[in-house]
């Protein structure tokens, strides 16, 4: 009789390995619950990136003070935490009854921080002293990251002494979204970026005022000698144009920049960052951007790009590409001309991701598609891994222009209710047949295609399948819990 293995016997390492694989928050949870050799194993991972809410299904998150408590008492769990969210953000009712986020104790065992995100106004609870201890606990911790992703923390920005702000300005990373911001909010993250020393390497920012005169302006006149990653948008209702000043600052950084992301723009009805577009075509030259590996923007940045005879076009690796076009024509004709500069310059040929926002499913758009597919194969085909963007169903699907895509390994399909006739709940996924008829159909074109996701905005995970390919049974899709 063959011996049951010991799994408990096993050495550590093999856990941590294990445990790297797609293991949800709630199996870790569980996982911790078996008996305490684990616990110890697998809840170091469980506080490896942490998400600290102020309040949770529209009710104060009491939770967090035990969470805050542990880790004030257990120096070697605070020590595995490597990414802090703090988010405060809250409807009215309970603004003033949910629990703080700022608890100095326990942040000073977290001495392995690398990455901090802040949502709302944290400072609501805390004393001036207070805040000014929590961020010279981060100043010390040399962090990698510090984001500001929504305008919500304004109210936090706005309380923090100028002194204690250049403090904060030491990352190699920081994102900062104004929103529609007043001139106050816009002069401190100005401030904090003036103060960001010269090992500064990624700048991502969303304001409202890049276009205005003052004062985000004067943004374009600071200088990171070491940027390699720059994202920038416009929170207005300013169509896609070049800010005062945007062409100045982008020609002092672009021989070191490696990622370029110029806004995004959807088609959907959401409040989305506008694009920016690059200047004249007369501005740009081929060594422009020398090392540019990754771009995403307004389908005419790469049109002027590839007019440009730009040489990073060879080399790019990644390209997400948008449009503020709203007319089924406009849009085709946008996108025409774009492949039509590519196609002339020969460019795209090491281009492994591909993620375009362009499509809906009108008709003219699924009639357009099969050109859009065989083109775009001539042009980076060989190379491609990654497809991201909509593929109306209903007609023919372009089956044959993705025999070009040999080295195809991952989809991501937005969801659509017409496009896909896909209904989604909570729980489950009712995919129609003719859909998943189009998706074997796919695999069996694209031989090293892997799987395939259809992506739902209104759900925080994609619907992923798995292919498992056999010799006797075809093609066969696995569903991804």
């Amino acid at each position: 009789m063959s011996q049951q293995p010991d799994w408990l016997s096993l050495p550590v390492e093999i856990w941590l390995h294990i445990l790297g694989f797609r293991i949800s928050l709630h199996d870790l949870g569980v996982l911790c619950l078996t008996c305490s050799r684990l616990l110890s194993i697998a809840r170091p991972t469980l506080y490896r990136h942490l998400i600290l809410l102020s309040q949770k299904d529209l009710h104060p998150n009491l939770s967090v003070t035990d969470t805050f408590a542990l880790l004030a008492r257990d120096a070697e769990l605070a020590r595995s935490v490597r990414e802090l969210t703090l988010d405060s953000h809250s409807t009215s009712e309970t603004y003033y009854r949910n629990p703080g986020l700022v608890q100095i104790p326990s942040l000073r065992n977290m001495t392995q921080l690398k990455r901090v995100t802040i949502i709302g106004d944290i400072s609501r609870h805390a004393g001036a002293a207070t805040i000014g201890q929590f961020i010279q606990i981060l100043h010390g911790l040399q962090l990698e990251e510090l984001r500001f992703p929504s305008p919500d923390a304004r109210r936090f920005m706005l309380a923090v002494k100028p002194e204690h702000l250049v403090q904060l300005a030491n990352p190699k990373r920081i994102e900062c979204n104004l929103g529609v911001d007043n001139g106050l909010l816009a002069s401190c993250y100005l401030n904090l970026l003036a103060a960001a020393p010269p090992s500064l390497t990624s700048l991502s920012l969303v304001a409202h005022r890049l276009y205005s005169a003052s004062p985000m302006h004067e943004l374009f006149n600071l200088h990171f000698p070491h940027l390699r990653s720059l994202a920038l948008a416009s929170a207005s209702d300013v169509g896609p144009s070049c800010p005062p000043g945007f062409a100045a600052f982008l020609s002092a950084h672009h021989t070191t920049l490696e990622e370029l992301h110029l806004g995004w723009n959807r088609r959907t009805p959401t409040s989305n960052p506008a694009a920016l577009v690059l200047d004249t075509p007369a501005d740009l030259t081929p060594d422009f951007l020398p090392n540019l590996r990754v771009f995403r923007g307004d389908c005419r940045n790469v049109a002027m790009m590839a007019r440009a005879r730009m040489r990073c076009l060879v080399t790019l690796r990644d390209l997400a590409v948008g449009t503020a076009e709203r007319d089924p024509q406009a849009v085709i004709a946008d996108v025409r001309q774009m492949l039509d500069a590519l196609e002339v310059a020969g460019r795209l040929s090491a281009l492994r991701q591909l993620d375009f926002e362009l499509f809906e499913w009108r008709d003219a758009e699924r009639e357009f598609m099969p050109e859009f597919v065989g083109r775009v194969g001539a042009l980076c085909g060989a190379t491609l891994e990654g497809w991201r963007g909509l593929m109306p169903f209903g007609g023919e699907w372009p089956l044959d222009g993705f025999a070009a895509f040999p080295r195809l390994r991952a989809m991501r399909l937005p969801q659509d209710s017409t496009a896909l006739t896909a209904t989604i709940s909570a729980d489950q996924v009712y995919v129609a047949t003719d859909v998943l008829g189009c998706l074997h159909s796919l695999a069996e074109t694209c031989n090293e295609l892997q799987e395939v996701a259809i992506v739902d905005r209104r759900r925080a995970d994609d619907v992923c399948w798995k292919i498992d390919r056999h010799r006797v049974l075809g093609v066969a899709f696995r569903r991804v819990e």
